[in-house]
């Protein structure tokens, strides 16, 4: 693999520096209410993961990739162009860090742990009274689909 050059370097750093230190707070809060709005469907006593699983996933990670596309183009850099230079960089300290992390976040049994978690929390909040006994539209309810997901490409209601 070829070196990194100057320009591919800041564009890491520039990712990195908006990733760590700008939407870290945003990013957690985006993943929240993600999972208030999706964690329901989660069944971990089933011991098998549902089709939806996988779809509810796609689209936890599409909304991190957009907002990362969107700050690329804010910069004028493109995905591509990102992703090469953040390839070359991947060993380097910091970076191999940063990429940990994203790779974490975005992997789907840690998703699935994350959300499996979060309606356990939601349930023992709602059997304390801390929440209504029926869920508010966006906390763990869900309309228009049988098995209760309602993001994008889900199926109408019949």
């Amino acid at each position: 693999m070829s070196e990194l050059t100057a320009e591919e370097r800041e564009l890491v750093w520039q990712v990195k520096t908006w990733f760590t230190c700008t939407e870290m707070e945003a990013l957690v809060q985006t993943a929240v209410q993600f999972a208030d709005a999706n964690c329901a469907i989660f069944e971990p006593e089933l011991g098998e993961h549902k089709l939806v699983y996988t779809q509810l996933h796609n689209d936890f990670k599409q909304l991190f990739e957009d907002r990362l596309n969107s700050f690329l183009a804010s910069i004028g850099a493109t995905p591509e162009a990102f992703y090469v230079a953040f390839q070359k960089a991947g060993h380097e300290g910091e970076v191999q860090t940063m990429a940990e992390l994203m790779y974490t976040c975005l992997e789907y049994e840690f998703f699935c742990q994350i959300m499996c978690e979060r309606k356990r929390e939601l349930e023992a909040q709602h059997a304390s009274g801390l929440l209504p006994e029926t869920p508010a539209p966006g906390i763990c309810g869900y309309a228009g689909h049988k098995d209760g997901y309602s993001g994008p490409g889900a199926p109408s209601a019949p």
